[in-house]
């Protein structure tokens, strides 16, 4: 691939919100108040902590992907364009809640509540038309959560092979464990 391309990635996948909990985070149902050593709120999902980190390291990166048009939205656009990340592609929904996971960490360990939202909601479309030329390399992250698409995840693949882009894929967890 020899022409110049605005960008060196191209990263398609969650930007939600994360709120991790640090301490005895057990919970005790009953209406049991625990109080818990710490919480930190934080642009969150494995495409985002990829596209902020390449932004950090001087990479030029494109952001697909949807939140909603709520505080937890601008929070999270706001985060990305802080490190260098090019949101322009981010679709800001009105009719979705932004997605979010509370993280319950406690030593070593971690369990993750996630609610979808607009994780869920993300498409081949928002891509846009041009995607191909865009950039040098397409990193997709989460195909379980991006269930609307997961389905075009291949064909997106092998555009971006056949468009001279590199490709990487972080599969991270399966809900369903099926791993299918």
């Amino acid at each position: 691939m020899s022409e110049t391309r605005p960008y060196d990635v191209i990263v398609a996948g969650e930007l939600n919100i994360d709120l991790v909990l640090k301490g005895d985070v057990v919970p005790e149902f009953g209406q049991v108040e625990k109080l818990v050593d710490d919480m930190t709120l934080a642009a969150g999902g494995s495409a985002c902590i990829f596209a902020a980190s390449a932004a950090k390291m001087g990479l030029k990166v494109l952001y697909i992907s949807r939140v909603g048009d709520d505080p937890f939205g601008r929070y999270l656009l706001e985060q990305m364009r802080a490190v260098g990340v090019d949101v322009s592609r981010v679709v800001v929904d009105p009719h979705i809640k932004t997605g979010g996971t509370v993280i319950l960490s406690k030593g070593q360990d971690r369990a993750m509540l996630t609610y979808l939202g607009s994780i869920g909601e993300v498409r081949y479309e928002d891509l846009g038309p041009d995607w191909r030329t865009l950039a040098r390399h397409l990193h997709v992250a989460s195909p379980f959560l991006l269930t609307k698409l997961r389905h075009d995840m291949p064909r997106m693949m092998r555009e971006a092979r056949e468009a001279g882009m590199t490709v990487s894929l972080d599969t991270n967890w399966d809900p369903s464990e099926a791993w299918q």
